[in-house]
């Protein structure tokens, strides 16, 4: 594989595994900031979301059932997710977020989301739940009974004086459970459907969802596997029960990745090819990572906040030559392009790292100054400060959203960005949110093409709308 250019977006499972880590949801004291973050994350993971309603729940029953047209009102559909339930990314992903059930559901629906993974969010919607319906059914929160989908239906009651009063009721139409659905699928589809929903998780949430007993089936088919900070009794039960090459992708947070006595006794997985750092910030480790990992090809780097780039400068410092592909994962980044060139002298260059992405998908680009203002592209200004140090770049991709694109299209950053790689041959602009590009943001693409195909030859630039 390292001997390979990398031409396209597979990651380095061969596109089985979705890399993306599970970061629980955030604690908000309203509903609507809590679903318009929501929104966003469903956009960065499945690249696409249903139309949810943003307020509060009874606003979304009032405004559903309240035109005088029967045929003009829509019921409520409530959606209630849980990231602990391995079930929720697998209906998202393969149900929820497909283009059909979004159009749908923007016809037929209201829906109302509502993120219960952390406690505080569980109580939140518990308390609304009492208010709207006197109903105790969702006091117990069951991670494995994660996805839920509930309709609310509108009842009318005639008062004595011929008035009529109404009340809402909530109608549980869906809910998951691990064993009827391990049970059923096994029983429909056979073992081979299960093997292909595997792929989509880390060792560890297949182990909680189908138990061990799903290891005999993986070590018999050899099946990839990813496991996420790793407990000492997760370690030796995969010694014993899988083989180790079949542990090809690390994800490891800033908690974990300090025990690096444990992180020895991962070095008996010599198949290790992808390992994914959450919150990383010791370049020391990287050192450690090179002795036991030497067949990586590709690291992966995922922050909570903003971070400045000149970091990943001395990261590539410590990279060894099998690693050909660099992932950054973050909100943004801290303005940093004043002091871009203060340490060039003392860097070397990178010449094995082919492709390289940047995922902004999660917030707009608002960088902690208001550099902004005087220079629109500071962002990308700081992603060729560090990205003309990749001397074989073949591929450059980078992932935002609407609120970002028009501070990325500027022509001469991009011309210098080829300027300093002249192995870059594909660049992929990927635009998330369900919109189109205007005119004017259309002609600066074609620009932007145009300048590229001719100055760089032929380096191709693509813009995805998603």
């Amino acid at each position: 594989m390292a001997s390979n250019p990398i031409t396209d977006d597979n990651d380095a499972l061969n596109g089985n595994h979705d890399m993306t880590p599970s970061s629980p949801g955030e604690e908000y004291q309203n509903e609507a900031a809590a679903i318009e973050t929501m929104s966003k994350r469903f956009y960065e993971r499945y690249y696409d979301c249903p139309g949810f309603y943003v307020g509060s729940l009874i606003n979304a029953c009032e405004e559903a059932f309240s035109p005088t047209v029967i045929e003009e009102r829509r019921p409520v559909l409530v959606y209630i997710h849980h990231d602990g339930s391995m079930f929720s990314n697998i209906f998202c992903k393969l149900t929820l977020c497909s283009a059909t059930i979004i159009d749908y559901l923007l016809e037929n629906y209201i829906v109302w989301p509502c993120d219960v993974t952390l406690e505080a969010n569980r109580n939140m919607l518990a308390n609304i739940w009492q208010e709207m319906f006197h109903d105790q059914l969702l006091n117990v929160f069951d991670e494995k009974k994660y996805p839920k989908l509930i309709g609310i239906k509108r009842n009318f009651q005639e008062q004595q004086n011929d008035s009529l009063a109404f009340d809402y009721q909530p109608v549980l139409l869906l809910e998951y459970d691990v064993l009827a659905f391990y049970h059923n699928i096994e029983t429909r589809f056979g073992k081979k459907i299960i093997l292909e929903l595997v792929k989509n998780l880390t060792l560890n949430d297949a182990i909680n969802a189908f138990s061990n007993n799903i290891l005999p089936l993986l070590s018999q088919q050899e099946t990839k596997v990813e496991i996420c900070d790793p407990s000492s009794l997760l370690i030796n039960t995969i010694l014993r029960k899988l083989k180790p090459q079949q542990v090809v992708s690390l994800r490891l947070t800033a908690s974990w990745y300090r025990k690096q006595e444990e992180l020895s006794r991962l070095a008996r997985f010599t198949n290790v090819i992808s390992l994914s750092l959450l919150n990383f910030q010791d370049i020391r480790a990287i050192e450690i990572y090179r002795t036991n990992f030497p067949r990586l090809t590709r690291l992966c780097f995922w922050y909570d906040n903003e971070l400045n780039f000149t970091f990943f400068r001395e990261v590539l410092q410590y990279l060894w030559s099998s690693i050909k592909r660099f992932e950054v994962h973050c909100p943004g980044n801290f303005c940093s392009h004043a002091d871009q060139d203060q340490y060039n002298s003392l860097l070397f260059p990178n010449y094995d790292i082919e492709y390289c992405l940047f995922d902004l998908s999660n917030f707009p680009l608002h960088p902690t100054s208001d550099c902004t203002k005087q220079l629109p592209s500071c962002f990308l200004t700081a992603a060729i400060g560090l990205i003309k140090y990749m001397l074989n770049l073949q591929y450059f991709q980078l992932i935002t959203n609407m609120d970002s694109v028009s501070k990325l299209l500027d022509l001469n950053e991009w011309i210098r960005m080829t300027s300093h790689c002249p192995r870059l041959t594909k660049i992929t602009l990927r635009v998330l949110g369900r919109m189109k590009a205007d005119d004017e943001m259309s002609q600066k693409i074609v620009e932007i093409q145009n300048a590229l195909c001719t100055l760089s030859q032929n380096t191709q630039f693509q813009v995805i709308f998603h």
